[in-house]
């Protein structure tokens, strides 16, 4: 009984995730909706998409800290109440104010979530195979990622109420399964409550820095290219190449997604430094196709470089959270994991931002081509210190794995 209780309980929190990361990028294909309805700039839209990643560092550092003192159900309960908030704020935002707000509990829902649910699934996985939990875990987070702005460009396109009928949707579904959580049990035993708290800022001991700055540098460049199609390219493909379906330019984004998703379940062996190198040069293919496909007016090289892009960044991420992993010590593997999020997470707020007052200023065009060179300049880098300075370092890392 308690075996089914548990197995119940270790999907409906892989679904929660699934949810809450669904609902945090239903406003991708909607951006250029809300632009044209408010008249804002490509700085503010893409400040309004940073707020999210802003927001996520803080909560992500202190809440995965609380579920250890308070327990996981109660932390995953209150990310997905906050999610809930955020697709409330964003279905009756009549203003840009309020935008950033439904941003800022959205980036706080994925903070508070995240690292709970991780932990409630490894602690509840009813089966023998315990890489299952973080399997789940990790197609739960893209799954959604990859989820949100199909579902909302679908939504939007062929339904009257453009920017509320997919936080309709996301309500009706998550609505019984925050009250399904409620009858879940919890996994750990809440001890020394009277304990003062801290906040640890994580640290990288000396010895594994090189490798965690290729991996962080790495994880840092997928995770900016897919800020860049999250945020910026559905209104560079309905503006540049004139193409006016929110379902069709949430699925480029859609597609980039899913195929990051599926390269890194059919490659899950590869070796971290041909994952790496791998990635990060198909990154740099995709991205110069991306801009490639304006002047050539071509939807063909648009697809094929989106494809190319979403199995650069699975590779790319696949390789170095391998990377990471392997050279980092089990006393400090939460510390250091921890400080990567920080850095994917920093990839996706920082850089947009950039690109968006860049494209403010010149164009959406000449913001992409920047970035592609920007992205191009940090791959040349690392590619050329992996096979030279860092050469021996990263074979014997190989070696012992």
């Amino acid at each position: 009984m308690k075996q089914k209780k548990y197995k119940f309980a270790f999907w409906l929190v892989g679904f929660t995730l699934l949810m809450v990361m669904t609902g945090t990028n239903l406003p991708s294909p909607l951006y250029e909706v809300y632009r044209d309805k408010w008249a804002f700039s490509s700085g503010t839209l893409a400040l309004i998409f940073s707020t999210y990643a802003l927001v996520l560092i803080p909560a992500l550092l202190l809440f995965g800290q609380l579920s250890d003192k308070f327990g996981r159900k109660k932390i995953v309960i209150l990310g997905l109440l906050t999610s809930i908030v955020g697709s409330i704020l964003f279905m009756i935002a009549n203003n840009i104010t309020w935008l950033f707000i439904a941003r800022g509990f959205q980036g706080l829902s994925v903070g508070i979530i995240s690292g709970a649910a991780t932990a409630a699934l490894s602690e509840l996985n009813p089966y023998t195979n315990k890489k299952i939990a973080a399997l789940i875990a990790s197609i739960a987070t893209a799954g959604g990622t990859a989820l949100g702005p199909i579902v909302a460009g679908v939504l939007a396109q062929y339904t009257e109420n453009t920017v509320v009928t997919p936080y309709v949707a996301h309500l009706i579904i998550i609505f019984p399964v925050l009250i399904s959580l409620l009858f879940i049990p919890e996994t750990i035993t809440i001890e020394n409550n009277n304990r003062k708290f801290q906040i640890k800022v994580p640290k990288i001991p000396n010895n594994i820095k090189v490798p965690f700055f290729i991996g962080g540098l790495t994880a840092f460049s997928a995770w900016a290219v897919t800020a860049l199609y999250m945020s910026l390219i559905p209104s560079y493909v309905s503006n540049l190449l004139g193409l006016q379906n929110l379902a069709l330019t949430g699925g480029v984004v859609f597609l980039m997604l899913i195929v990051s998703v599926i390269t890194q379940i059919l490659f899950k062996g590869m070796a971290f430094s041909k994952s790496v190198s791998m990635g990060l040069i198909l990154l740099c293919i995709g991205l110069l196709g991306l801009v490639v496909a304006v002047p050539m007016d071509s939807i063909f090289v648009l697809t094929v470089a989106t494809i190319i892009t979403g199995m650069g960044q699975g590779f790319a991420f696949m390789g170095s959270l391998a990377l990471v992993n392997e050279v980092t010590p089990d006393k400090v593997k939460g510390d250091v994991m921890s400080s990567l999020y920080v850095i994917i997470y920093l990839g996706v707020g920082l850089p947009v931002i950039g690109m968006g007052y860049i494209a403010q200023e010149t164009s959406l065009y000449h913001a992409i081509a920047i970035f592609s060179v920007i992205i191009i300049t940090i791959t040349v880098i690392l590619l050329t210190l992996m096979s030279t300075t860092w050469k021996t370092s990263i074979r014997n890392i190989a070696q012992s794995s």
